[in-house]
C-alpha cells in the first residue's frame, strides 16, 4: 500500500526487485507456543514487485556482476535461477583468496537456539581475518538473532584478550564497510568481500541426531531467504556447520528451503 501514491501518479511504472529473494522480515512477529522452540508463524505480506509480476511483462537482469570466483554463484544459479545468469570469467581459480570453504565443526551443538562451539570457532577465524587479511571487509551471519548474540559476545572476548585484534576491529569499524554481524533475516542488501556463514543448527549433543527444526527455512519461502544469504561475498564465502548433508531428511513433501539448505551442504561437501 507504500506504493500505491507513487503508481497512481505515474504515467509509467517501473517496477525493480530479485522475486528469488526477500527483502527484511519481522520474523518473531507471531510466536506458537507449543513446547516447539522453534516453530513460528510467519506473515508474509505481498510486496509491490509480487502484485505486479503477474500483471507486467518481466526481464530477468542476467549479468550477475558480485562473485568474483564462479563457485560464488554456482549453487543459487543452478537452483534458484535455472543457470540463466551470465557469469564474467574469474582469474583467480587457482587461489585460495577466492571461492568457497567449509569447515566442520565437529563439537558443535544446537541447543536454546545457539550454537556456541560455531560461535567460538567463528571469532577465531574473525581474529585471524583481521591479523592476516585486514584489507578485506568481513561479514559475519547467523541463523537466528540469538546466534547472532552469541557471535557479537565470543568474538568481543576474544578482542578483550588480545589489543591487537582490538585495534584492528575498531579500525574496520570506522571504514566504508565496517564489520557486520546479522542474523538470516537481517542480511538482505549487505555485501562484503569475505562472508562467514554460522549455520547454527545442528545436533542438541555434540554427535547426536540433528532434529529436523530449521526456523525460517522451514516457511514457504525459507529458499528464497537462503538465496540471499548465499550470495552476499565478493571474494571468498566460509560456512561453519555442526551438520552435513546427510543429517537434513529430504522427502517427497519437505519444504524447497530444507531441501536448499541440504543440497547447499552437499555442495559445500563436495564442490559439485
Amino acid at each position: 500500500e507504500d506504493a500505491l501514491g507513487a503508481v497512481a501518479r505515474g504515467k509509467q511504472l517501473v517496477v525493480v526487485g530479485d522475486p528469488k529473494q526477500l527483502p527484511p522480515t519481522s520474523f518473531f512477529d507471531k510466536l506458537v507456543d507449543d513446547g516447539d522452540e522453534d516453530s513460528t508463524m510467519i506473515e508474509e505480506s505481498e510486496s509491490i514487485l509480487d502484485a505486479t509480476l503477474p500483471v507486467f511483462n518481466a526481464r530477468r537482469l542476467r549479468w550477475h556482476y558480485r562473485s568474483q570466483h564462479e563457485s560464488l554463484i554456482a549453487f543459487s544459479n543452478q537452483s534458484f535461477y535455472d543457470g540463466d545468469l551470465v557469469l564474467f570469467p574469474s582469474p583467480h581459480n587457482k587461489t585460495d583468496e577466492y571461492g568457497v570453504k567449509f569447515t566442520r565443526v565437529n563439537r558443535g551443538r544446537f541447543a536454546s537456539r545457539r550454537n556456541m562451539e560455531e560461535a567460538k570457532v567463528i571469532a577465531a577465524a574473525v581474529r585471524d581475518h583481521y591479523l592476516h587479511s585486514s584489507d578485506e571487509t568481513l561479514g559475519v551471519v547467523g541463523m537466528s538473532a540469538e546466534q547472532r548474540d552469541q557471535l557479537e559476545r565470543a568474538i568481543e572476548e576474544l578482542a578483550k584478550e588480545d589489543p591487537v585484534f582490538q585495534d584492528r576491529l575498531e579500525t574496520a569499524a570506522g571504514g566504508d564497510e565496517p564489520l557486520f554481524i546479522k542474523n538470516l533475516e537481517n542480511v538482505q542488501g549487505d555485501e562484503r568481500d569475505v562472508i562467514f556463514i554460522s549455520m547454527t543448527y545442528g545436533p542438541q549433543e555434540a554427535g547426536g541426531r540433528v532434529m529436523q527444526r530449521f526456523g525460517p527455512i522451514n516457511s514457504d519461502v525459507g529458499w528464497r531467504r537462503l538465496n540471499v544469504l548465499f550470495t552476499r561475498s565478493r571474494k571468498r564465502m566460509h560456512v561453519f556447520s555442526s551438520m552435513g548433508s546427510n543429517d537434513i531428511v529430504v522427502g517427497p513433501n519437505s519444504r524447497k528451503g530444507v531441501q536448499a539448505l541440504r543440497n547447499f551442504l552437499a555442495y559445500m561437501e563436495t564442490g559439485i
